[in-house]
């Protein structure tokens, strides 16, 4: 008799299958979250001019909450390079359509007198408190209350105080606000008030604090002003008139990865899988262009899957998606407007397949062009595209119109 066994154990056929499966949910979670960071990293705020952060965290049922602290400009864009739905990328403290800042106040009960006036001006001023005595009535759980609390809250707020600083209940707070901070589902907001720095623990010393004085309407209002998200910063002015905005369509890139984007574009003969190949050496030269600058310009690419990395460090080589937006923006030809050309030629023609020269010369392209719609059509997934690797100077030899190919041409015909 044979016996079958998996990891030394004796085989489990239910438990094999499902080993299997669980491997294969967090081999998908991974890329999913990796796509996510990826096009995340390569989008410029436009409101801000820089990266936002951006936390991808894990739900229950094999789902991903995509939260950012970026501008809704910056999410809406980086729903569109996900491909997602408007609202699936949420902006933090913008959940719910708030008007008002939810906090959650943290503090010792024998500081209590002190931070009384704290709370009341907070909410005198747009602020909604959770502030224990307010919420808590004779009979209530306190930890449910609490929890309701900390729950709803946008920014936890947590007095620190010669006193606050030994309690183990408020310590317990603090964990639980720096969690929700992690999470991205609120701000930790430490108040230092009539306390020496040092004596705060070295993780809360390294935060960004504010000392106040509860009796000080300047610091009050400072502290209002920081949590409705008043900045700081002076007025933006108008940019030089010699910066360029971004064209139309590739909103959200650095100015260094539209110049190199539109390099790879238009010196490209046929766009083909390494036409061309461009590297960190030559193109400072060529763009005229800071190194540094190029190197977030190609990360921001590559992260964004419009650049694949060759073997050889420094080199590039471009990818579909790479053709298809920067194409539209920069060629005198539309690959968008193309692709439904090309797809409305192969569902009204009899052949299922067609060769891709033969339709060319048809259609009049060259195989610039013919390969920029066939990219279009190809990141949609309207099209099969049949290979060689002989079909220089065409991307594929062959074209195979498919039912995605109907919805495609019936779509956007």
């Amino acid at each position: 008799m044979i016996k079958l066994t998996h990891n030394g154990r004796p085989f489990d056929a239910r438990k094999f299958a499902a080993d299997i499966e669980a491997k294969a949910i967090e081999l998908g979670m991974q890329a999913l979250e990796e796509k996510a960071r990826g096009a995340a990293a390569s989008i410029v705020d436009p409101e801000t001019g820089s990266h936002a952060n951006v936390f991808v965290d894990r739900l229950s049922g094999n789902r991903v909450a995509i939260r950012t602290t970026g501008s809704p400009a910056f999410a809406r864009l980086l729903e569109k390079r996900l491909g997602v739905d408007p609202g699936d990328v949420q902006v933090m403290n913008a959940a719910d359509g708030a008007k008002h800042p939810k906090i959650y106040l943290a503090h010792a009960s024998e500081d209590k007198d002190r931070v009384r006036p704290v709370a009341e001006y907070l909410m005198a001023n747009g602020v909604d408190v959770w502030f224990d005595e307010w919420e808590i009535e004779p009979g209530d759980s306190l930890r449910q209350k609490m929890e309701e609390g900390l729950g709803a809250m946008t920014h936890f707020v947590v007095v620190l105080t010669e006193t606050s600083i030994t309690k183990p209940w408020v310590a317990k707070e603090i964990d639980v606000g720096l969690v929700q901070q992690v999470g991205g589902k609120s701000r930790f907001v430490p108040l230092v008030v009539d306390l020496d720095p040092a004596k705060l623990s070295p993780y809360l010393q390294a935060m960004l604090f504010l000392k106040i004085d509860p009796a000080s309407e300047a610091d009050l209002k400072g502290l209002v002003d920081r949590l409705h998200g008043v900045s700081r910063k002076p007025p933006l002015g108008d940019a030089p008139r010699y910066v360029q905005k971004a064209p139309s369509g590739l909103e959200g890139w650095s100015p260094a990865a539209i110049a190199i984007g539109k390099h790879i574009v238009e010196t490209s003969a046929n766009a083909t899988a390494v036409d061309p190949i461009v590297t960190l050496a030559d193109l400072p030269a060529a763009l005229g262009i800071a190194a540094d600058d190029l190197r977030i310009g190609l990360l921001d690419l590559k992260d964004a899957g419009y650049l694949r990395e060759m073997n050889i460090s420094g080199h590039y080589a471009p990818q579909p998606a790479l053709f298809v937006d920067f194409d539209e923006a920069f060629m005198p030809f539309s690959p968008s407007e193309d692709a439904r050309t090309l797809a409305n030629r192969m569902v009204t023609g009899e052949e299922r397949a067609v060769d891709t020269r033969q339709l060319a010369e048809t259609l009049g392209w060259e195989p610039r062009r013919m390969n920029s719609a066939i990219c279009y059509l190809e990141r949609a997934g309207a099209i099969n595209a049949r290979h060689a690797p002989a079909s220089a100077p065409w991307r594929a030899v062959q074209l195979v119109r498919t039912d995605e190919t109907l919805r495609f041409a019936r779509s956007h015909g």
